[in-house]
């Protein structure tokens, strides 16, 4: 088995300062002895996330453990050229000129409404993600990175048989448990080493508890 990790910059173990340490999802993969391909990258949605994901099992063996924390609803994915962009807020110089120009116009049209719609669409698109992986037996969890879903009323939550931890609850994400540990971070929510240590811990307990790896 093998563990394969997806996100953005928190999984990849993007620091305070710059640079990269050792992330969380290693320290899960050290603790029950796996391999780990780390599909990760900066900024990315979730878009970006299922549609790798999807990729690497077309191609590879279901044999593995997959680990995604997700980032903000906001972030989306563009296409120019056959070449994939991801995009946010603030998180554009790297698009191509024509990109560039709808990114002006997309950039003001991003508030907490616009949110809130992207967060009911996401939260349908991760649930169908997690239907696809139960179809392949594909042990899997997933966590919130900065918050959890916006605007999902308690009817329409879902229930994911412990596969995603504590989606609904705000207080659970990576970064705000971290934050009430006191860890320092940048302006980008990017912690020291022993931050993804701890989350390693809170991971390790829930995978434990609920015993998603066989």
């Amino acid at each position: 088995m093998l563990l394969y990790a997806n996100g953005d910059s928190h999984s990849l173990g993007a620091i305070k300062g710059g640079g990269k340490v050792k992330p969380f999802a290693e320290y899960v993969a050290e603790k029950y002895k796996l391999e780990i391909y780390n599909d990760a990258e900066l900024a990315s949605s979730s878009y970006r996330i299922i549609r790798t994901t999807k990729e690497y099992f077309r191609k590879n063996s279901n044999d593995a453990f997959v680990l995604i924390g997700w980032g903000t609803w906001d972030r989306e994915e563009w296409s120019y050229n056959d070449t994939y962009y991801n995009v946010m807020v603030g998180w554009y110089k790297h698009l191509p000129k024509p990109l560039r120009l709808k990114y002006d116009t997309w950039e003001k049209q991003q508030d907490y409404d616009s949110l809130v719609e992207k967060s009911k669409i996401v939260h349908n698109d991760i649930y169908n993600f997690h239907t696809w992986l139960k179809e392949r037996n594909i042990a899997h969890l997933f966590f919130n990175c900065m918050y959890s879903f916006q605007g999902i009323q308690s009817k329409q939550e879902q229930n994911w048989d412990n596969h995603y931890l504590s989606p609904y609850d705000a207080q659970s994400s990576y970064v705000v448990h971290l934050q009430n540990k006191n860890y320092e971070h940048d302006q980008w929510y990017h912690f020291p080493q022993e931050a993804h240590a701890e989350w390693a811990n809170v991971l390790i307990k829930h995978i434990e508890e609920n015993d998603i790896i066989h």
